[in-house]
């Protein structure tokens, strides 16, 4: 009889897919977890494993998940009070124009 040696590396490493479908195989009610986990050659720490990172995913899918459109960007105190003088500033000379427009328009009439 000759015998056949594992080792770690002949394992096949299954892909981020194939791990999801056995997780959710898993949780499903009245799963046999270790005939599944057998079948796949995983151990039980194996879906531990997969289950912290399931919910870290999870967490951080979650946290960032807010409106759609641009990200958030931190920038510090001093760039944003330069750009809010600024748009100020646009605002003040936007409201002079107009002024100046509408005493034109006065003059025409």
């Amino acid at each position: 009889m000759e015998h056949i040696i594992i080792t770690k590396k002949d394992r096949v490493k299954p892909t981020a897919e194939q791990l999801f479908d056995i997780y959710q195989e898993c949780i499903a009610p009245g799963a046999p977890v270790k005939q599944i986990l057998e079948r796949h050659g995983l151990k039980p720490w194996d879906l531990i494993a997969i289950r912290k990172k399931v919910r870290t995913a999870a967490l951080a899918a979650l946290a960032h998940s807010g409106k759609p459109g641009r990200k958030q960007q931190v920038v510090a105190a001093e760039q944003y009070q330069k750009v809010a003088q600024e748009l100020l500033e646009a605002k003040d000379a936007l409201t002079a124009v107009g002024h100046e427009l509408s005493l034109l328009k006065k003059r025409v009439s």
